[in-house]
Order: C-alpha cells, then sequence, then structure tokens
C-alpha cells in the first residue's frame, strides 16, 4: 500500500517528488524516503512517519539529477526508519523502491545470505536491490530484465544507480505505474497514481503487468517480458482539481462529513428524470453491457465500499426483483465460484486502486463477466479494467475514514437500483416516488447536521466505554457495520455491527453495564422487532444509545439516550443513519486525543493483499 513517485529533468527533483508524495500519502504514511545521484552517489533521506518529516529532513540535500521517493505503509518489518524506503545493495550502488510483496523474498534472502551478502533491513523490498545488483555488469535494464524473473509476487519498482544520474529503470507487474512525458520531452514523471502528476499537458501511459521502462531526459523505452520494444500509446488525461483545504474545520474528516449534503446532489445531479420516474447515466449509453439480459448482479468490494454493497445488493433485488449478493473481494478471489453469462458484476472502490477488489474483477473478466466499475477517481486502474464506470463524484476524500464516498456510492447505487428497476417492471410511479424521497435527503442531512452540539454531548458520554455493540436490522444490519467501522478506525475501541435479531444466538453473553449498545432504528418494517431486541439488552444492564425517527414511540422510555433524525424510507434511511454514526465515531475520537485523519496503522488505499 505504498506509493512511487520519480522524476528526470530540469527542475530540482527532491522538490517535485516530494510535491508528488503529499498526493500519495494516501496509499500510507509509517514512513517516507528519496534517493537519487550527485556526483556518483546515491544521496538519500528517509525518516520515519509522515511526509511532512521527510520534508523538513531533505532541505540538506544537494541538488541530484535525478530521484525516487516513496511513502510507505509496512508490510514486511517494523513502520521504521530502517526499514523506510529506498533500499539499497550492500555497496549503495543500486537503490530500489517498491509497492507489493515479494512472496518468495525469504527464500531469495538466504540464498544471498549463503552468498555472503549483508542485508540492513527487514524488508521483502530489499531483496530487489541486492538482485539487482548482482546482476549488474554496467547495464542497468540488463540487470533488473534479469532480476524480475525471480521475484514472486506483485510490484511497482523503480531503480536507479550511481553510474547513471539521469536514469530511472520502472517495473511493474499487477500494480499501477503511469508515466508522465513533457511536451517538451525534457521532463519525464513516475508515479503510482496518475492524479499526482501537478503539471499539465502530460502525454501520459500505464506500464502494464511485466512491463520494464528506461527513463531519461532523452525519452522513454518500453520492453516486454521477452525484452521485444513496446509502443505505448500516451493520452492527455482530466487530471484532478488537487487543492487540499480544510475550509476551517479542525479535520479533513469534520469537513467532509459537512460536505454530504453537496455530494449527495452532486451524485445525483442530471442522473434521473423524475417526471418520468427513471435514472439516466450517460456513462452507460455506449457501453458493452447488456442490463437487459442481467439475471444476477454480484457485487465485489472491501471494507466501507463492501457495506455500500450489502446495502446495494438489498434494494436491487428488493426494487429489480434481481437475486443480488455482496461478497468481500479478498475473499472471493479463492472461491470457485460460479458465474452465469447473464451475471453482472459491480466492482465499488472509491479510489478505484484497491488490489483485491481489482485482482477479483481481473479474475472474473478471464471468465467472461462483465464489469460496472462505482469508482470517485478518474484515471484508476479499475475504471481502466471495467467495461463501464458510474462515478460517484465525491470530490477527493482526503480523511482515511471514509464518509462522503460512502453515501455518494449509497446515492449512485439508489439509481442504480432504480435504472434496473425501471427495467423489470417497476412502473412509473413507483419511480417517481422513489426519486422525490431521494431528493429530500440532502435536507434531512442538514437537519441532523444542524444537531452537531447535542451528538458531540452524547459522545463524550459515551467514549469512556471500551467496548460497543451496533445493533440494527434489515437495511440498518450493514449500516450497523459501517457505524462500527467508523468507531474502530478513528477511536481505536472495540465496536461490533451485529443483526439485532443474532444476539440471542450468543453475542448476549457479552452484554453488561460495561457494554454500549448503539440502536439503530432506521427500518420501519423492523423496528417492532428491533425494540424488542433493545429490551433484551437492557434487561442485562447495558446502556443504549439509540438513533430513531422523530417521534418513535417507546424507545425513550427503552434507550437512555435518542438521537432523533428525520423520518426516512427504509431504503434511503443507511444514508443519513451512516452520518449520524460518523459524526458520533468522530467526536468520540475528538474526546480521546485520536489522530483523525490519518489513524494508526491505515492507509487510504489498501493497494496490497
Amino acid at each position: 500500500m505504498c506509493g512511487i513517485f520519480g522524476y528526470v529533468g530540469p527542475k530540482n527533483p527532491v522538490q517535485v517528488c516530494i510535491q508528488g508524495l503529499t498526493f500519495l500519502e494516501y496509499r500510507g504514511y509509517d514512513s517516507s524516503g528519496i534517493v537519487g545521484v550527485h556526483e556518483q552517489q546515491l544521496l538519500f533521506c528517509k525518516e520515519a512517519g509522515k511526509i511532512c518529516n521527510l520534508e523538513k529532513a531533505v532541505s540538506q540535500l544537494k541538488k541530484l539529477r535525478n530521484a525516487v521517493a516513496h511513502t510507505r505503509w509496512a508490510t514486511h518489518g517494523k513502520p521504521t526508519k530502517e526499514n523506510a524506503h529506498p533500499h539499497f545493495d550492500e555497496n549503495h550502488h543500486v537503490a530500489v523502491v517498491h509497492n507489493g510483496i515479494i512472496e518468495n523474498h525469504s527464500a531469495l534472502r538466504h540464498l544471498l545470505q549463503e552468498r555472503g551478502i549483508k542485508f540492513h533491513s527487514d524488508t521483502d523490498s530489499e531483496i530487489i536491490a541486492q538482485l539487482i545488483a548482482t546482476h549488474y555488469e554496467g547495464n542497468l535494464m540488463a540487470a533488473v530484465q534479469k532480476t524480475l524473473p525471480l521475484l514472486r509476487g506483485f510490484w511497482a519498482i523503480a531503480v536507479v544507480h550511481k553510474d547513471h544520474p539521469d536514469l530511472i529503470i520502472a517495473a511493474a507487474k499487477e500494480n499501477p505505474l503511469a508515466i508522465g512525458i513533457s511536451s517538451s520531452g525534457e521532463e519525464v514523471y513516475l508515479s503510482s497514481d496518475v492524479n499526482a502528476f501537478d503539471q499539465p499537458n502530460l502525454d501520459i501511459f500505464f506500464l502494464s503487468s511485466h512491463e520494464v521502462a528506461e527513463i531519461s531526459p532523452k525519452g522513454v523505452l518500453v520492453f516486454d517480458a521477452a525484452h521485444s520494444p513496446v509502443t505505448k500509446t500516451t493520452e492527455k488525461l482530466s487530471l484532478e482539481n488537487k487543492t487540499l483545504c480544510k475550509n476551517g474545520f479542525a479535520h479533513f474528516m469534520l469537513k467532509e462529513i459537512f460536505e454530504q449534503p453537496d455530494t449527495i446532489r452532486q451524485a445525483m445531479h442530471d442522473r434521473f428524470k423524475e417526471d418520468l420516474g427513471i435514472a439516466v447515466f450517460e456513462e452507460l449509453k455506449n457501453s458493452s453491457l447488456d442490463l437487459s439480459s442481467v439475471e444476477r448482479v454480484l457485487i465485489l468490494a472491501c471494507g466501507t465500499s463492501w457495506h455500500a454493497g450489502c446495502i446495494a445488493a438489498n434494494l436491487i433485488e428488493e426494487k429489480a426483483r434481481i437475486p443480488a449478493q455482496a461478497e468481500i473481494a479478498s475473499e472471493f478471489r479463492y472461491k470457485n465460484s460460479v458465474i452465469s453469462p447473464n451475471t453482472l458484476v459491480i466492482a465499488i472502490s472509491q479510489s478505484g486502486e484497491t488490489f483485491d477488489t481489482i485482482a477479483a474483477v481481473r479474475e472474473i473478466k478471464a471468465k467472461g463477466a462483465k464489469v460496472l466499475a462505482i469508482c470517485n477517481a478518474k484515471n484508476a486502474t479499475l475504471t481502466r479494467d471495467a467495461d463501464a464506470c458510474l462515478f460517484i463524484k465525491a470530490g477527493p476524500e482526503i480523511s482515511v475514514c471514509s464518509t462522503k464516498a460512502f453515501t455518494s456510492q449509497l446515492t449512485v447505487l439508489s439509481l442504480f437500483a432504480l435504472y434496473m428497476g425501471r427495467l423489470r417492471g417497476m412502473d412509473q410511479s413507483q419511480g417517481t416516488e422513489f426519486l422525490k424521497q431521494l431528493q429530500e435527503i440532502p435536507l434531512q442531512v442538514e437537519f441532523i447536521l444542524r444537531s452537531t452540539e447535542e451528538i458531540q454531548k452524547m459522545a463524550t458520554k459515551y467514549a469512556k466505554y471500551k467496548n460497543f455493540f451496533f445493533l440494527g436490522r434489515n437495511y440498518m444490519f450493514p449500516t450497523c457495520l459501517e457505524g462500527a467501522l467508523k468507531l474502530k478506525e478513528i477511536s481505536y475501541l472495540n465496536a461490533v455491527g451485529y443483526p439485532a435479531g443474532e444476539m440471542k444466538h450468543g453475542p448476549i453473553a457479552l452484554v453488561d453495564e460495561n457494554l454500549a449498545v448503539v440502536g439503530l432504528c432506521g427500518n420501519t418494517k423492523t423496528l417492532d422487532k428491533l425494540l424488542s431486541n433493545l429490551m433484551e439488552v437492557k434487561a442485562r444492564g447495558a446502556p443504549i444509545l439509540a438513533f430513531a425517527p422523530i417521534g418513535t414511540p417507546e424507545i425513550d422510555k427503552i434507550a437512555d439516550d435518542v438521537f432523533w433524525l428525520p423520518h426516512t424510507s427504509d431504503e434511503f434511511a443507511s444514508i443519513t443513519y451512516s452520518i449520524a454514526t460518523q459524526m458520533l465515531a468522530y467526536y468520540i475520537a475528538l474526546s480521546h486525543g485520536a489522530e483523525i485523519d490519518q489513524p494508526r496503522n491505515l492507509a487510504k488505499s489498501v493497494t496490497v493483499e
């Protein structure tokens, strides 16, 4: 889950690379580093912690001829300065930055140690540098090409050598690596994410799996696994606006919570016709998807996106009467699933770079399935692999803890459920009513956000508990999973989302006065049943915080505290109730003094298995 950035050209490579890394920090912030060539020496700087630490330290680096930089999320080896990238061979002739995992690193390390080679880190990445050095005979490209077949796993790497001041060798296998060339041809940029390029009018292409690139001011040469030259087609890409500002909010997470009325509206904009009761997606008009013949929907995602997929699966089945299921992508990859010819696969990823989701998509496309992506980032790997993509249009989400992207995913998926429902028998009046209720959601969210002071008081009261159960039924069950995940991510408290009706089948054994229960009462269909389940935990002494529609009978007698929400139809309650739990998690974490935007051990995008 690391980020790579590189530069060759007349500008100061250190400044260019540090700027690029700041837009890759979502991939990891355990440590960072930079290396380049100066007078036949590799000069480098590595720091543990966030990129701001590296930015302060690099001021002493001399002007380099080239540079590659790295921000790390630790996989092999602790998040220390020693394990930070770049990594070197024992003589400091070769430096490597790496995103991915070398699965046979242990065997390769043992082999090299038997030859007397000394290692200086616990990482799998150092193996690459040491192997390249053993193969180097004056030609860096040849040394890299001899090394790659020995590696098992997946990678994006960038390599520099002390004897080649204007040269970077880059290689990719299954992990993204983009190359951008300036219009003059004098500058070449390298990045794990094309959106990190801070230069307009670049000619951009992506390395395919098993390709190796030789990057210099003279141009870029690309070779395939057989060492044959490859002609790459470049394109001008519309890159994301990278202006990052908290706009007066204490944290990006809080800012992004308060952006949700607007981001939900943006996700809906120009995507429906209320008078006809239909959803409209321009992205689907010229796609190869035949949605009228779909007989099954399979949703693949991880983390928060999987929670959105669980809610969407229920909604698609209910509105379109099509069997639908959501699978965790990292688990689905290893199942021998039966994919019928008329199965539509929906892959959801905020970043479009989630490795497990991309890997599952590639496997399922190899079986002939069609894939519709739901994504927030243009130019992402998932958007290139899918047959069509619906963008959620949430704008950059900086906080690791996803908020506005989740509710925008739900908004787009709700419209897609309507789209499929109208293809499968939903009448116009039903479609019109569906859209009418959906359009009310931003106003309901604004109502919730005006109650910040009230929910902050409740969060302060419940912050003393170390264990939480989030209980709900129907659409509220996956909403509970998401609410519990938010609390875990930023407060480091133990929180579990659970279907309320299942409590009697084991988990109720954990209930006592030290376990706080958060009851999500957003589904009218199951409200009476949920109230009974909350009575059961109340009888065991658990304190209860309920989130309930205004005026819900009996709930104030059952719960110790109630946060009142506007009445929302069952189909869309996951949006409003999720925002309420986002606020709860934020203020509990705030009371604990936690690092909210970049919590420990996490990265925004999970780019390793």
